[in-house]
């Protein structure tokens, strides 16, 4: 593949040692875009032999972000995170694509609005990543280091959603395990069951922060903090403390401190309420994002068919 150029309307993060975790997030932010243009460019729709009945695999972590051991072209296994704020079907480190002998296919470029400080990602395509007995073939995915922060070396990869598509994908974080069944979910009613929005890949919710009602990336590869919300509502909320830097990020435009509070006021997602909670902000553009400090209570199903998550909610499973 030819490369390309996409243009993103948000500047390029770079970040301080003490701040590798949330230069992960804004780096991710930064790329994704250009990702999913690749996709929609590249890959054909991926080949996966249907399971004669449910799989389970065992549920690892990578810090807060689930992951899975996978075989890739048939070597491994590789640890790999899932990440459902990831566009795209999978993501590889370079330094595994390497070691297998992958090379790359092509690249994309994504620069801010003001065509400083590009980033470029190879693309490279697989010829399978297996789990469970389960084969997806001819798999097109970023790939870049993803170990260069303590947080991440051991991950060799990242899925995302679509690699599941035409699958119920459930995330069962209390009982640590990930499953994959066919079928669907049954119709939404707005409290234990969702419709949600795909921005690209990425399943969008409504989150109610106090009264306000506002769009939210459901994002379990988010370590940076529950609730990460845009600063515009964050002035529009009664913290019921002091906020604290937590972090700092540079931009084109400047340093940017990440900072935490609590809110006075409930978060609810569906029937689910989160008392007293903690937010992070600012976040990279309008829409919130739940991270998954908030999903490790809940077991989540992605009907990707229909755009519908169910939410299951063990508090007693917290790992």
């Amino acid at each position: 593949m030819a490369a390309c150029q996409h243009r993103l309307g948000f500047a390029r993060w770079s970040m301080p040692v003490r701040g590798h975790h949330f230069m992960r997030q804004f780096l991710k932010a930064f790329l994704v875009a250009a990702l999913a243009l690749a996709t929609a460019l590249t890959i054909p729709a991926q080949r996966a032999a249907a399971p004669a009945a449910r799989v389970e695999v065992p549920m690892r972590f990578i810090g807060t972000m689930p992951a899975v051991e996978v075989m890739v072209n048939g070597k491994g296994p590789f640890l790999f995170g899932i990440d459902t704020g990831a566009q795209g079907q999978a993501r590889l480190d370079s330094a595994v694509a390497e070691k297998l002998g992958i090379k790359p296919a092509g690249d994309v470029q994504a620069s801010d609005g003001s065509g400083r400080g590009p980033q470029r990602m190879q693309m490279v395509r697989l010829e399978s990543i297996e789990l469970a007995g389960l084969r997806f073939s001819d798999v097109s995915a970023g790939s870049r280091n993803y170990k260069a922060s303590p947080r991440s070396a051991t991950m060799d990869g990242i899925i995302g959603l679509q690699l599941f598509a035409g699958y119920l994908v459930t995330l069962d974080f209390p009982g640590k395990v990930v499953r994959l069944d066919r079928g669907e979910l049954p119709e939404a009613d707005g409290k234990a069951i969702l419709d949600y929005k795909n921005e690209g890949g990425v399943p969008t919710v409504d989150l109610f922060v106090g009264a306000m009602r506002m769009s939210a990336h459901l994002d379990s590869g988010n370590s940076i903090g529950a609730f990460v919300l845009p600063m515009a509502l964050v002035e529009k909320l009664d913290l019921a403390s002091e906020a604290t830097v937590v972090g700092k990020a540079r931009s084109l435009s400047g340093d940017v401190e990440i900072r935490q509070a609590r809110l006075k006021e409930s978060i609810r997602l569906g029937s689910h309420e989160f008392a007293d909670p903690t937010i992070t902000f600012p976040a990279l553009g309008e829409a919130a994002n739940i991270g998954a400090k908030s999903l490790e209570s809940f077991a989540l199903t992605f009907d990707q068919r229909n755009n519908r998550l169910r939410l299951v909610r063990n508090d007693a499973g917290k790992k």
